[in-house]
């Protein structure tokens, strides 16, 4: 009797130690995915944001103040809302620091390519605001393969 209630213990040992190796690898696959899901759909929303910020740019060469300013403007601003929003999915699934502020930066690289005065300036800033994205991009990769 004593050897079955060993025996059944141990099963249950082993099968405990089973099920928390499971969960855990169950775990670590989700909060894989849910970092690929926020870092690529902050990276989209920042290049669409930064495609944005081109159109008034240019509207503002042609007419100070003419309607299609504004609605550019105003596309502008709804892509920076929508790059805003995936930098906080981005704050919510890394305990990063440093990739935090990477993705701070690249935003901010953006937007400020809106106080381009000239072509060469506008082209200076797309510069630092693509590599800004390009260094938040290497960044979470490598935190993904770790």
């Amino acid at each position: 009797m004593a050897g079955t209630l060993l025996g059944s213990f141990a099963t249950f040992l082993f099968q405990r130690r089973t099920a928390d190796r499971a969960e855990a690898l169950m775990w670590r696959r989700l909060t894989r995915e849910e970092r690929l899901t926020a870092y690529s759909g902050f990276a989209e929303a920042v290049v669409a944001y930064r495609r944005a910020q081109y159109d008034p740019f240019h509207r503002r060469l042609e007419v100070q103040d003419s309607p299609e300013l504004a609605s550019v403007k105003a596309e502008s601003f709804h892509r920076r809302m929508v790059a805003q929003q995936a930098l906080f999915r981005v704050q919510l699934v890394t305990e990063d620091p440093g990739l935090v502020r990477l993705a701070e930066g690249a935003l901010e690289a953006a937007r400020l390519m809106d106080q381009a005065t000239d072509r060469s300036s506008l082209e200076s800033s797309v510069g630092q605001a693509v590599q800004a994205l390009n260094d938040f991009v290497l960044h979470a990769g490598e935190h993904m393969r770790t």
